[in-house]
């Protein structure tokens, strides 16, 4: 069983990596000012963002423990994406990897355009998790069903984009059965650089696992190429995790692309 598991990551770790060497000549990275394709996630929290039709997302995540995240998205029609993820911990050293019972699933739909005077909303499900899985749960609970805000403000500094939502987490479903509330802040410092920060709410949270303090992560993204964008998160920053000892540091990276 736990070679299987093994074979669907690295199968969703290989797709990833491929969909980065293929069709890199017709994409542009999502950081920085000059960014064309969105951001699909402040952090960990989703935006209120969908990529064009025709295009996909291939994206990995390194955990701790050695633990990854590989997921891939496609928007098969305008202002709709959908896409399926996995992870395990660890993924390379000893011992037997954990990993999570089933693939997660995503899909969004962006109900209302970004206007002058009016943010984006979309809707949707998330149901991957971030960090190991265990006792029939993600370290940190997947955002499970959402809606969400967006909106950007051009100033002399950049681009300022403001985010917010609610989210309910339904599979695993939290400790408290009702939903929580999140925001974030997103700055452009370069043409290719952007710097994210989202605070997420856990008073739904079993105290075994997270206090109620809520989440705060924070991340650096930067587009090198066309296409690409490698990022670093310092993340859990109030320390809310049960036995923590310091925030996590994961690192990622992210390929849009274009059928």
């Amino acid at each position: 069983m736990n070679v299987m598991k093994l074979i669907l990551s690295c199968s969703a770790l290989v797709l990833s990596v491929f969909s980065i060497i293929i069709d890199k000549a017709n994409a542009q990275g999502s950081a920085g000012s000059m960014a064309m394709f969105p951001r699909m996630n402040i952090v960990d929290m989703p935006s209120a963002r969908v990529i064009p039709v025709g295009s996909y997302r291939a994206y990995g995540l390194i955990m701790q423990s050695s633990g990854i995240v590989s997921s891939f998205t496609i928007a098969p029609a305008k202002n709709i994406a959908f896409g399926m993820s996995y992870s395990m911990v660890p993924f390379l050293g000893e011992g037997n990897p954990e990993a999570q019972p089933l693939p997660a699933f995503e899909v969004k739909a962006l109900l209302f355009q970004e206007k002058k005077k009016r943010p984006a909303i979309a809707l949707g499900l998330n149901l991957q998790g971030r960090g190991p899985w265990t006792n029939n749960r993600y370290q940190t609970l997947s955002p499970g069903a959402f809606i969400s805000v967006s909106k950007n403000i051009n100033w002399e500094a950049g681009i300022m984009s403001l985010h917010g939502g609610i989210s309910y987490a339904i599979m695993p479903s939290p400790k408290k059965d009702y939903p929580i509330v999140y925001a974030g802040i997103e700055q452009s410092l370069y043409k290719n650089v952007t710097l994210s920060a989202e605070y997420i709410g856990t008073w739904n949270e079993d105290p075994t696992f997270m206090n109620q303090n809520g989440l705060m992560n924070m991340g650096i993204r930067y587009s090198p190429i066309k296409g690409m964008s490698i990022e670093i998160q310092a993340r859990d920053l109030l320390q809310s995790r049960a036995n923590a000892n310091g925030f996590m540091r994961y690192a990622g990276i992210e390929y849009i692309g274009t059928f």
